[in-house]
């Protein structure tokens, strides 16, 4: 085998190197996303469950508004509708 066809190879294989290493950081970059989304999305179902359940159990309620407690005034007005009407208690 000719020094140029081994280099060629080299060459080949350097370049085929760098393509697969491209694609691994795309499906790297891709499984991130699709982890992130379904963090999202369990996160999202599970405050829906508790924002139903919330309606029906007193106990549960005044855990979660315990929680909301500790949270930074920003975040506390998220929950403002769950909270006013704990607020109105309160003042009665």
């Amino acid at each position: 085998m000719k020094l140029d066809d081994i280099k060629t190879k080299i060459d080949k294989i350097e370049t085929e190197k760098k393509q697969l290493a491209t694609r691994q950081q795309q499906l790297q970059a891709m499984m991130n996303k699709r982890k992130k989304n379904e963090e999202a999305r369990r996160k999202i179902i599970l405050g829906a469950l508790i924002l139903k359940e919330l309606e029906k159990n007193k106990g549960l309620k005044n855990y979660v508004l315990g929680l909301v407690e500790s949270l930074s005034e920003r975040d506390k007005k998220l929950f403002e509708q769950i909270t006013s009407g704990q607020q109105a208690q309160k003042n009665q």
